[in-house]
Parts: C-alpha cells; structure tokens; sequence
C-alpha cells in the first residue's frame, strides 16, 4: 500500500503539489486577513508616600501598588462619556482614520479594547487592540495625551462631592450646636438655682450639656473633613500631574504581517484542514485504484508467477 501511495504521487506530483499548496494559502490568507494589531505605551506613576507618609490620593486603595490604583484611574476614564467625546475629537483632526466607520469602530471599541494593567509597583502598559496599525498608533497616542486632563477631572470631581459632603455636615453640625446651646441657656435661665456643668447632678442638665459637646464633636470632625478633602483634592490634582510620566512612547507591539499574534491559531488549523483533506483525496484514489505497477503486485494479487514484463511501447511513427 505503501508502495501504491508513492507511486501514485510520483506519477502525478504536479497535480499534488499545487494541491498542497491551496492549504498553505488558505492558512496565510487567513493569518494576513484576520490579523489583530496593537499598540502600546509604558507609563510611570510615583509614589505617593514621597508626597507626605500619610498623603494618598483621592480614590485610591491603600492596599494596592500605585500602578494598580493607576490602572483602574484609567479603567475608569476610558468608560467615560467625556473620554469617548476628546478621543473622537482627536482621532478625527488627526487625519490617521480615514472613514467615518472606522472612526465608529474605534471608539466603539475602546471601552474594551484599550487596556491598562499594572507592569509593576510603578508602571503602567497602556495598550490597544485593532484590525489596523495605524489606528491603534493614534487611539495610544490620543489616549496618552487625553488621560492626564481626564485623570485630574475625575479627582477634582470626587473631592468637589468630599468637600459638598462636609460643607452640609458642617452646616447641620452648627445648627444643631447653636440649637442645643441655646436649650440649655434657656434651661439656665429657667432654674438659676441649678449648676449647670458637667458635674451636675440633674439628669436635664447633664442631657443637655451632652448635647452640647456631641455636637461641638460634630463640628470638629466636619471641619477636619472639610479641610481634609480641600487639601486631598488640590494634592491629588497636582501628584497626577507631576507624579505620572510616559518612559516608553506609543509603539507596535508584533509583526506588521501577522499583529499581535492571535490569528496564527485559526491559520494553523486551516492549513491542517486542508492538508487532511488532500492526504484524504490521495487516500480514496489508492483505494479506488486497482492498477498493479509491478510484477509482485501482479503476483499477490492473481497468485501466478510472472514470467515476464512487455515494457510501455513509443510509437514508431507507423513502423
């Protein structure tokens, strides 16, 4: 059978040869056309504790590196209204997209395909996938340019809530204090006779009194939010700012041929189908085939001796 099968691909190599290469094309076409690209840019925050031991910014997780509390900061710009609206602006003055399509597709899919994980303590890779080059190159670009004044707004944002918050908890706690001053003044003039302090033995007084320091407590501790959110906000702003640096520029990650990788897999198994299916063709066409190309083949199968083989005639031109 062996035998058979060479002789079969012998006689008709050029038949199976192209047909081994159609596979072989298939696979590259289906690298070339599926084909994913990304670009990529390394970013590096600081450390905040150099800012002060205990200056964290706003937002941040304590128990993460700075480059993760960097990485979902920008996870959360990328999903932002206000981002999707500069990156079209930019990408659209850029002249790098040349369709409105393209341009839809791109934003459309920044929101999952621009990724930003933390490398290390301290960087950041910031990086995007799509079907052309030069879009992923001006998405990292727009988005290297975009995010710091996007950063900064979303901490700006959050200490403008921290410090609405403790303004109106101040607010509340001075008015609840004016209120339990002046029912405890008015409790004094009631009953002159009465010690008003915190030593006093009337169970009104020392109700009233507690009031009293509860709410001054109140202030106290609004006021310390209050600042405590004024300065966050300003520092947080300004360490974004100056604490967050690109080291490594926007730049292809890949082949230019085959991008990212990801089409390799599915141009493998394509050229395998096909390879199956020719080694299936040539398998059917031994099988089927019932001709013996030499005289131990002839023997094994008739079970008679071979005396002798005619060899294949040319023609004699009619001799």
């Amino acid at each position: 059978m062996i035998a058979k099968f060479a002789e079969h691909v012998f006689r008709r190599r050029i038949r199976f040869v192209a047909l081994l290469l159609i596979p072989f094309a298939l696979g590259l076409s289906v690298v070339v056309a599926f084909a994913n690209y990304r670009a990529a840019a390394t970013l590096r925050i600081e450390d905040p504790s150099a800012y002060g031991t205990a200056f964290l910014p706003v937002g941040w997780n304590p128990s993460q590196t700075p480059a993760q509390n960097l990485a979902e900061s920008i996870g959360q710009v990328v999903k932002t209204p206000e981002f999707a609206a500069s990156l079209s602006s930019r990408l659209a003055s850029s002249g790098a997209i040349a369709s409105t399509s393209e341009l839809q597709q791109a934003i459309a899919s920044a929101s999952t395909n621009l990724k930003a994980v933390a490398s290390s303590s301290h960087l950041v890779t910031l990086s995007f996938t799509c079907p052309h080059p030069t879009t992923c190159m001006s998405v990292i670009t727009s988005t290297v340019a975009i995010f710091h004044d996007q950063l900064v707004k979303i901490q700006q944002d959050q200490a403008a809530a921290a410090k609405s918050f403790w303004t109106s908890q101040l607010k509340d706690a001075q008015s609840n204090l004016a209120a339990a001053e002046a029912a405890l003044q008015s409790y004094a003039a009631a009953h002159p006779t009465v010690s008003i302090d915190a030593g006093s033995a009337d169970p009104q007084v020392v109700q009233l009194t507690g009031n009293v320091q509860l709410w001054r407590a109140k202030v106290v501790e609004a006021q310390n939010g209050l600042s405590e959110a004024q300065y966050l906000g300003n520092a947080s702003a300004r360490f974004l700012q100056i604490g967050t640096t690109v080291v490594d520029p926007a730049h292809m990650v890949g082949s230019r041929f085959v991008g990212d990788g990801n089409s390799l897999a599915p141009g493998v198994l394509v050229t395998l189908l096909g390879l199956g299916l020719v080694a299936a063709y040539l398998a059917v066409l031994v099988w089927a085939d019932r001709t013996a190309f030499d005289s131990k083949l002839m023997e094994r199968r008739l079970g008679v001796p071979v005396v002798a083989t005619i060899p294949k005639l040319v023609g004699s031109g009619g001799v």
